[in-house]
């Protein structure tokens, strides 16, 4: 999480603006990185079992 806030806007910025956003809310830098991060494994979880359910 801190390297995606030291580099530019990725091109899949889901997390990225889902972090800025918390942080524009109020909460501490570490809470929005850590609910980042939470988002991002929702994200790679849902990602994972599209594919497992496509190939069952």
């Amino acid at each position: 999480m801190r390297i995606l806030k030291t580099h530019k806007e990725p091109d899949d910025c889901a997390v990225y603006r889902f972090i800025l956003k918390k942080e524009s809310e109020g909460k501490t830098k570490k809470a929005s990185k850590i609910a980042g991060l939470n988002k991002f494994l929702r994200i790679y979880y849902a990602r994972v079992m599209e594919v497992y359910s496509v190939t069952n």
